[in-house]
C-alpha cells in the first residue's frame, strides 16, 4: 500500500475535541444523560405565535424609500429600509435592487407571513414559539441598525410578547433572545454572519431553529425564465413560471438526514449552496458556516405564502419529541451563521454562472483545492468490484465470493485487451465481514479473497498497468458494533443507520444495520489504516460511509454534527499524505484532499417535471477538479440515456461488475460481468474520444438548446451537443444524430 510508515502516525492531527458532556454511558449508550434535557410524559406540544397588529413590517418598502449609506464593493450597495429595520442589495450592473423582506402585495388585505431579517423556533418546556424579527422586537420598539466602514449590523431583542419586551429586569421563566446579523460587503460579494444569546438566562427556552434572511429575493411574479436552484442532487431548477400543481414545498437536509436525530426531509443535499434568478439578475449563496446543520428550503408562488424563495434554516439544538417523550439537546449545533451571497446580471445570471461564483469562493474558503486531475493519456474507467457478499438458504445466511484478487486481474486483463487501459479499481467488501464489513480497526483482508500473495499479484499488475486500486473501507460504521463505543442518539438508543447495496440485495438478503462509530474514536481507525502499509502495495483508500454520511453522537464524549464534520474532515486529512483518496457521493465538507470521487448524483432525489428540471451544477463546480462518476451505468433501467447523460455532465464511465454470477447461469444477471463488458468497451472508445483530453478543463456552461437536445461547453473551446430524442437535430450548422452526441472544437 502507498501509506507513509510509521513517521505518518505522527502528523495526524485531529480537530479538537470539545469537552461536551451529552450522554450518561452506562450499557452502551444507556439512555439520555448529562447533555440530554428528558421530558416524559408530553401529551401534546403547545405552538405560540402573536403576529403584531402591522403586517406591513413584513414587507419592504418602495424602492425609491430606501436609504443610501454609501456602503459597496463592486457593483453592490447596501441601502437601507429604515421603517422595516431590513436592508437591499443594489446591483449597479443589472439596476435591481434584492431586499432582505417580499415587495408589498397589491391590495388592501396583506398576507399573514413570517417574513423576517431573521425568524426563530424556540423551544420553552413543552411549548413551541414562532418569532421574528418583524413581530417580536421591530414592532415592540426593539431593534436597531449601527452602520460601520463595510456594513451594518442589525440587532433585534426578539420576545414573544410586549410585556416582557417592556420589562428592565427580567425573570429567569421569561422568554428572550438577541440576535445580531452582520452585512458586510466585500469582493462584490455580501456576507452574511448571525449570532445570538439568551437574554434571560431562562435555562429551559432554546433556540432550535433559525431561518436568516427567509424572504431575501422572493418575489411573486411569473415571467419566463425566472427559477429557484436546489442543491438536490447533482442540482435542480425550479422554473416560477411554469404552473405545477403538484408542486410541494421541498427541503434538503446537507449532507443528509441525521440518523441520530430523525426528521423527515424531501432529500438531501451534497453541497451548501442554493440560489434565484429574476429578471435579468441573480444570486448564488454558500453555507460557509453552520452548514451541517443547514436545511435548504424552497417554495413557489403557488404555496401557502404567495412567493416564489429559496432559502436556508438552521438546525441549532437538536431535539426529538416521540412516545410522549421530549428529548432536547443541551448544546447547540453551532455559535453562529455565515452566508456568502454572489451576485450575477445579464448573461451571468444563470445556474452555470451561479456554479461558477461558488466554485471560486469554495476555492478561496480551502474547501475545494485548485489543482487539476493528473495527466493521462486516456479517459479513467471506474470500475466497482465486490470481493465478499452474502447469500441465504431459507433462513440461513453465509458469506459467497463473487471476485477474489486472481478473478479481479483475469477481468482487468480482458478489459484491456478490449481497450480499456486506465482503470481506477475500487475493491469493495474485501475486509473482514466482506459486504457487512467490520470495524476497520481490526479488520483484515480476508483470506478467501487470495491472501497476501494474490493481492500483492494484483497490485503489481495494476502498477506496471499504471492503473490505480482503491480499497473501499467504513471508517464510521461496522456491521458488529463497537464493543461499548457506538455513537449514541438523541433517545439513548445506540445510533445506527442501514446502507443501500445495490449487489447485496440482488442476492436476496437485506443489508446489515451498521453501527455508528463515537466520532472522537476516529483518530484510532485512521491510524489502523495508515498502520497497515504492509497488507499491499495499492494505490489508496475509498472512502464509502463518510463520504455520504453524517451523524451527531450525544454520548458521553461526543459531538454534535457541525463539530463531526469538521473532525471527520481533519481526521482522514493524514490519509492523503503520499497516497490519493477516492470517497462515495461527494458531500462537500470532505472533498478538499479527494482526488476521484464515484457515484456522484447526475440526477435528482425530487421526481423531474415541467417546473424541475436536472442541471449538473456540482458537475460545473469540480470538473477540472476531481475525476468523478455517476452511479454505475449497467445498474440503469435505460442504458442508452445514462450513457448520454455521463457525456453530458462529463462524467468518467463507471461499472459495477463481480467475476462470478449471483445465480444460474448469469444471463439475466446486470452485475455479471461478462453480460456488459462489450458495451462497456464500445461506450469507452466514444467516451474516451470525446473526453479524454477535457479532464482539467473547467465547464463553463451548460444549457438547453431544444426540446431534449443539450449543450455543455468548456473553458478550452469544446462544445458538447447530446441530443436525447429520436429525431437528428441540427444546431449551428451541424447534426447532432437522433440518441447520440457531437463535440465541437
Amino acid at each position: 500500500m502507498r501509506i507513509t510508515p510509521k513517521a505518518i502516525k505522527k502528523r495526524i492531527v485531529a480537530a479538537a475535541l470539545p469537552a461536551v458532556l451529552l450522554c450518561t454511558l452506562l450499557t452502551s449508550c444507556g439512555g439520555a444523560g448529562a447533555g440530554v434535557t428528558v421530558i416524559n410524559g408530553v401529551a401534546s406540544r403547545n405552538t405560540i405565535s402573536k403576529p403584531s397588529s402591522d403586517a406591513s413590517l413584513h414587507f419592504s418598502s418602495p424602492e425609491d424609500e430606501y436609504a443610501d449609506t454609501g456602503i459597496q464593493s463592486g457593483f453592490i450597495e447596501l441601502r437601507l429600509d429604515e421603517r422595516t429595520e431590513s436592508f437591499g442589495i443594489y446591483d449597479s450592473s443589472a439596476g435591481t435592487l434584492c431586499t432582505a423582506l417580499p415587495p408589498r402585495p397589491e391590495g388592501n388585505t396583506l398576507p399573514a407571513i413570517n417574513s423576517g431579517m431573521v425568524s426563530l423556533r424556540v423551544i420553552a418546556g413543552t411549548d413551541i414559539y414562532l418569532l421574528n424579527s418583524q413581530d417580536n422586537s421591530v414592532a415592540y420598539g426593539k431593534s436597531s441598525v449601527k452602520q460601520e466602514k463595510d456594513g451594518c449590523i442589525f440587532s433585534y431583542d426578539i420576545f414573544p410578547s410586549p410585556d416582557t419586551a417592556s420589562k428592565k429586569i427580567f425573570n429567569h421563566s421569561d422568554i428572550g433572545f438577541h440576535i445580531d446579523m452582520a452585512v458586510r460587503l466585500k469582493d462584490g460579494s455580501m456576507n452574511v454572519n448571525v449570532r445570538w444569546t439568551n437574554l434571560t438566562g431562562n435555562p429551559e427556552a432554546f433556540i432550535e431553529s433559525i431561518e436568516p434572511l427567509n424572504y431575501f429575493g422572493a418575489y411573486n411574479t411569473a415571467e419566463k425564465g425566472n427559477f429557484l436552484f436546489v442543491p438536490d442532487g447533482c442540482g435542480a431548477v425550479i422554473s416560477t413560471s411554469v404552473f405545477d400543481e403538484s408542486f410541494e414545498s421541498l427541503s434538503f437536509a446537507v449532507y443528509g438526514a441525521d440518523p441520530s436525530c430523525p426528521a423527515e426531509y424531501s432529500g438531501s443535499a451534497t453541497i451548501p449552496s442554493f440560489g434565484i434568478k429574476k429578471g435579468d439578475s441573480a444570486f448564488a449563496a454558500l453555507i460557509e458556516n453552520g452548514d451541517a446543520a443547514a436545511v435548504i428550503n424552497a417554495e413557489k408562488a403557488t404555496g401557502q405564502t404567495g412567493f416564489n424563495r429559496v432559502y436556508s434554516s438552521f438546525n441549532i439544538t437538536p431535539s426529538s419529541y416521540k412516545d410522549n417523550t421530549l428529548c432536547i439537546s443541551k448544546s447547540q449545533s453551532v455559535d453562529s451563521i455565515d452566508i456568502c451571497y454572489r451576485f450575477l446580471s445579464g448573461k451571468n445570471a444563470t445556474y452555470s454562472g451561479m456554479a461558477s461564483a461558488v466554485r471560486e469562493q469554495l476555492i478561496r474558503d480551502g474547501v475545494l483545492s485548485s489543482r487539476a486531475p493528473e495527466s493521462a493519456d486516456s479517459l479513467p474507467f471506474f470500475l466497482t468490484l465486490t470481493g465478499i457478499g452474502k447469500k441465504s438458504v431459507g433462513s440461513l445466511e453465509y458469506q459467497s465470493v463473487l471476485t477474489d484478487f486472481d478473478q479481479a486481474q483475469d477481468m482487468l486483463v480482458r478489459m484491456k485487451n478490449k481497450g480499456i487501459d486506465n482503470v481506477n479499481v475500487r475493491y469493495t467488501a474485501a475486509k473482514t465481514g466482506g459486504s457487512d464489513q467490520t470495524d476497520i480497526t481490526s479488520s483484515r483482508f480476508a483470506a478467501r479473497l487470495g491472501g497476501k500473495r494474490g493481492l500483492a499479484s494484483l497490485s503489481e499488475y495494476i502498477t506496471n498497468q499504471n492503473m490505480k486500486l482503491f480499497i473501499d473501507i467504513d471508517i464510521l460504521s461496522s456491521a458488529k458494533g463497537f464493543r461499548g463505543r457506538n455513537a449514541c442518539g438523541i433517545s439513548g438508543e445506540d445510533t445506527g443507520y442501514t446502507p443501500s447495496n445495490s449487489v447485496v440485495s440482488a442476492m436476496g438478503v437485506s443489508p446489515a444495520v451498521r453501527s455508528l462509530r463515537r466520532v472522537s474514536a476516529l483518530r484510532k481507525a485512521v491510524a489502523a489504516v495508515l498502520s497497515r502499509s504492509s497488507e499491499g502495495n495499492y494505490t489508496g483508500v475509498c472512502l464509502n460511509d463518510a463520504g455520504t454520511l453524517l451523524y451527531s453522537d450525544f454520548s458521553q464524549d461526543g459531538m454534535l454534527r457541525q463539530q463531526a464534520s469538521e473532525t471527520v474532515a481533519g481526521t482522514v486529512s493524514p490519509l492523503s499524505t503520499g497516497n490519493e483518496i477516492m470517497t462515495v457521493g461527494g458531500n462537500f465538507y470532505m472533498l478538499k484532499n479527494i482526488g476521484s470521487i464515484v457515484d456522484l448524483p447526475l440526477s435528482t432525489g425530487v421526481s423531474k417535471s415541467g417546473a424541475y428540471t436536472p442541471v449538473p451544477f456540482l458537475q460545473l463546480i469540480l470538473h477540472g477538479i476531481a475525476d468523478y462518476s455517476g452511479y454505475a451505468i449497467n445498474e440503469s433501467s435505460n442504458s442508452d440515456e445514462t450513457l448520454l447523460r455521463y457525456i453530458e455532465y462529463g462524467a468518467c464511465p463507471h461499472y459495477k461488475w463481480n467475476y462470478k454470477a449471483i445465480s444460474g447461469n448469469g444471463e439475466s444477471d446486470i452485475y455479471y460481468y461478462d453480460n456488459t463488458i462489450n458495451s462497456a468497451a464500445d461506450f469507452y472508445a466514444e467516451a474516451n474520444t470525446c473526453l479524454y483530453d477535457l479532464r482539467d478543463a473547467r465547464m463553463t456552461d451548460h444549457y438547453k438548446v431544444s426540446d431534449g437536445v443539450f449543450c455543455t461547453e468548456y473553458d478550452n473551446g469544446a462544445m458538447i451537443y447530446v441530443n436525447y430524442t429520436d429525431r437528428d437535430a441540427t444546431v449551428r450548422g451541424v447534426v447532432v444524430e437522433a440518441g447520440g452526441f457531437l463535440r465541437v472544437n
